[in-house]
């Protein structure tokens, strides 16, 4: 679930304002506790997030190259029912 700033609000005053726990700030709201617990240590806040650096370990070069000679010799061959897809 994907927390914005007028949720991250809501759990703050709930949590610091109202001294509601995080099980009735979850169950009022409709997102899990694990969700509630860290907004509500405020070491996490919506608009910090850290990038997406995931490179592919499966992938590497050599099987794009395999992968895609193999996609321009059926091209090249012009068959219709046994052609390789990716």
């Amino acid at each position: 679930m994907i927390v914005d700033v007028d949720l991250y609000g809501q759990i703050r005053h709930m949590f610091t304002q109202e001294g509601m726990t995080q099980r009735a700030i979850s169950r009022t709201l409709g997102i899990s506790r694990n969700t509630v617990k860290k907004y509500c240590e405020g070491n996490h806040v919506p608009w910090e997030r850290k990038p997406y650096e995931r490179i592919s370990s499966v992938v590497t070069e050599e099987i794009r190259a395999f992968i895609q000679e193999c996609l321009d010799q059926d091209e090249a061959e012009g068959l219709k029912k046994q052609s390789h897809t990716a």
